[in-house]
């Protein structure tokens, strides 16, 4: 039976994830002895809407059109950069007229932001980019937040974006149609490292370094972990089952950094997530990401990006002004 999908495509979106999403229904497609899917790509005003990367696509219909397509097996909405620009109320208030239309309603990437700010993801379990995975989870208490690749929980779907979807849309695939056309998919996209929702989505390069420096994998997940409370060097060598003097010589050897720059840029990386993506001031943002001071972030983020906060938040506003 062919499968009816919508996917609702928010300013900024990323390339990546929508190209993972729909290829793999169109190799169903072509794989298939008759059409298994279709889709429709909505706007919020039935426009063309960019990509993060500047490409346009030709969508002609809008939300209000979606009514005239369903029902609709899937509803995929997809946000990823600047996405809170994107929120606004009246997304919101539509979004909840439309549930009757979909058997499934699906965020994408930031997507998930979306279906919390319109109620659609209290009391179920939900997954979003690790990159929001913290400031999600303390916005929204009444959802079960995890940090799984993607989350199938009833009607509601959520996913990590990026290489997820495909995982994501394989496991859809088998659902709606067969394990058989799931796995011959995979095979003609030589996609050939498929995960299960449940797996991780920071595992890739943890998984990469066991290999070669198991110690050195454990500690960058410490690191990873305890962003806003960072622990001495010494604690962490004794986490991991070394010296400090080991696991700096290995730090050197494979990463040609020290255990402290190396979690120094993790935390102004998580520093600059949350200047671009929330309005959290200076101090606040100093604080969630492990620095004693604004002072002190500042310092360090001036050292790395060559600029202070305040003057990248301003540059990344204007240009996301100027492209929209």
């Amino acid at each position: 039976m062919i499968k009816n999908y919508g996917i609702l495509l928010l300013p900024e979106f990323s390339n990546l994830c929508f190209s993972n999403l729909i290829e793999p229904l169109r190799a169903a497609n072509d794989l298939s002895d008759q059409p298994v899917a279709k889709w429709h790509l909505f706007s919020l005003d039935g426009r063309s809407v960019s990509s993060t990367s500047g490409l346009t696509f030709p969508v002609n219909k809008s939300l209000a059109n979606i009514p005239d397509t369903a029902p609709l097996d899937i509803l995929f909405i997809l946000a990823s950069y600047n996405y809170e620009s994107y929120i606004t109320p009246e997304l919101i208030q539509q979004l909840k007229t439309l549930k009757p239309y979909a058997a499934q309603i699906a965020g994408l990437d930031a997507g998930p932001f979306v279906l919390a700010r319109a109620g659609l993801l209290n009391g179920y379990r939900a997954t979003i980019h690790w990159a929001e995975l913290e400031v999600f989870q303390e916005a929204f208490p009444a959802i079960k937040v995890c940090a799984d690749r993607y989350v199938i929980d009833r009607d509601r779907i959520t996913n990590g974006g990026a290489s997820t979807a495909m995982d994501l849309i394989l496991e859809v695939i088998r659902q709606h149609h067969s394990e058989q056309l799931a796995i011959a998919v995979a095979e003609f996209l030589i996609f050939d490292i498929e995960r299960p929702g449940s797996s991780q989505q920071r595992e890739f390069t943890s998984a990469r370094l066991d290999v070669r420096a198991p110690r050195l994998a454990k500690a960058i997940k410490v690191m990873e972990t305890n962003i806003e409370s960072p622990i001495a060097m010494s604690d962490l060598a004794k986490k991991v089952g070394t010296s400090q003097r080991q696991l700096e010589r290995e730090f050197r050897e494979i990463l040609e950094t020290t255990p402290a720059r190396h979690y120094t840029l993790l935390r102004v990386a998580a520093a600059r997530r949350l200047l671009r993506e929330t309005s959290f001031s200076i101090t606040q943002i100093a604080v969630r990401s492990g620095f004693n001071s604004s002072a002190a972030l500042i310092r360090n983020y001036r050292a790395i990006y060559n600029c202070t906060p305040s003057a990248d938040r301003k540059q990344h506003k204007l240009r996301t002004t100027t492209s929209n």
